[in-house]
């Protein structure tokens, strides 16, 4: 693979010594987290936190499945899942939520 068709989260993914490093999944896990925080202001913004927390997961298991070369890098891995998975959870109660409160108020 030439370097021109690496994608963002292969750059972000790869030491220099082209080792994997789990960053990427750190970095969503933490993207699709932190939108859960921006409901007050931009609540459509948080639609975002499911796609985000599905690479992450996906991102950090893969990670793990091809060795991740040092132990931080195996804790950005499992972090980035952990937060990855809490912004999916997250987003599925608050559309439980949405999904409860239009109930609510169309009675």
């Amino acid at each position: 693979m030439s370097t021109d068709q690496l994608t963002v989260s292969d750059q972000l993914d790869h030491a220099p010594g082209g080792h994997r490093t789990g960053m990427a999944s750190l970095v969503l896990g933490a993207g699709a987290f932190l939108v859960l925080g921006t409901l007050p202001a931009l609540p459509y913004l948080v639609l975002l936190a499911l796609p985000l927390g599905i690479a992450a997961v996906t991102s950090g298991v893969h990670a793990l499945r091809r060795g991740v070369a040092a132990p931080s890098g195996r804790i950005a891995s499992v972090t980035g899942i952990t937060l990855g998975s809490l912004g999916v959870l997250g987003w599925a109660a608050l559309m439980v939520l949405w999904y409860l409160v239009d109930q609510a108020v169309s009675r």
